[in-house]
């Protein structure tokens, strides 16, 4: 009896930590990511909206053999908003401070390598 008990209390917590993983997991706004093997010099973007207060996170991972990549956060009238900083993983954080349409620009010039980004929001 003791062992039924112990077994059906395991599984009600462990649907618990399921479900709370499942409602508090940041969502998902956009992802961006390249590979090249020979030097480009493009742009790429992504947009996602969101609400005044609205916790952003920028996840990146980067293998630059040449060139630059530049990240750079837009606001819908075109105004810099957020600069992010290059590395080879990055994990970095944007308060937005109205609701509005943002675009995340990829700048790359005589980029070689590849890189994916990821946009989530957080609750």
């Amino acid at each position: 009896m003791k062992k039924k008990i112990f077994i059906i209390a395991v599984l009600v917590v462990v649907i618990g930590m399921i479900g709370i993983y499942l409602f508090t997991r940041p969502k998902v706004l956009g992802n961006m990511s390249n590979s090249s093997s020979e030097q480009i010099t493009e742009t790429f973007d992504v947009s996602f909206s969101g609400e005044t207060g609205d916790r952003i996170r920028f996840s990146l991972k980067a293998d630059i053999t040449n060139g630059n990549l530049d990240m750079t956060v837009y606001d819908s009238a075109g105004n810099e908003v957020y600069v992010l900083d290059s590395a080879k993983e990055l994990e970095t954080f944007l308060t937005l401070e109205r609701s509005d349409t943002y675009t995340l620009v990829a700048e790359c010039n005589e980029f070689v390598g590849k890189y994916k980004i990821s946009v989530y929001k957080l609750d």
